[in-house]
């Protein structure tokens, strides 16, 4: 595996290596994809991705691999699981819009069966002072409105989020100029259940 930049440890005791996302992942991208419910997927990309075909699940991770830093910044997280060492868990990226280089479009994606573990809360917390710290001055996150998982994920930020709701939309707009809630990323360090 790559260098790391951060592990830690689920509330369920499960050990998570995060590093910088390189140009060949696509087929750790791949794996992470395969392992999203169709339900998952159609919240996420809001597109119903019950069959996709390989090929273009394949050139999707392909275009994902190729970051155009400091635009475009993504990282992979792994973990040992039974059978499966070193399987990609995660993914998070932020990407600068063009129009506005102080504002970075945010997503993670966690694997189904480690959802409500606090990655997702982690490596928000993560990406978050990682963007702060390169200049975006705001973090947004789009998602469909019946996404749970995201809204509780969200509600868990260390920094304020406001929300604006256009009917099966979320834009959630993450103010990275306020300063840290504290005990928000506290919550998120000890592994919270989303």
């Amino acid at each position: 595996m790559e260098a790391e930049t951060f592990r830690f440890q689920t509330a369920g005791g499960l050990e998570v290596r995060v590093r910088p996302e390189q140009p060949e992942d696509a087929a750790h991208l791949v794996r992470l994809f395969n392992n999203l419910s169709p339900e998952s997927r159609f919240l996420r990309f809001s597109k119903a991705l019950q069959q996709p075909s390989p090929e273009l699940v394949q050139r999707e991770a392909e275009r994902l691999a190729r970051l155009e830093p400091p635009a475009d910044v993504a990282w992979l997280a792994f973990a040992d699981l039974p059978g499966a060492p070193d399987e990609p868990v995660a993914a998070a990226r932020y990407v600068r819009l063009p129009e506005d280089p102080t504002t970075a479009e945010a997503a993670i994606s966690v694997r189904d069966d480690l959802q409500r573990q606090g990655i997702g809360s982690r490596l928000l917390t993560f990406m978050a002072e990682h963007a702060r710290q390169h200049g975006v001055q705001r973090l947004v996150a789009i998602f469909r409105a019946e996404n749970r998982a995201v809204w509780a994920l969200l509600r868990r930020s260390p920094y304020p989020v406001r929300w604006q709701v256009d009917g099966a939309q979320v834009e959630a707009i993450i103010d990275l100029e306020q300063p840290a809630d504290p005990s928000a990323a506290e919550t998120s360090a000890a592994g919270h259940p989303g």
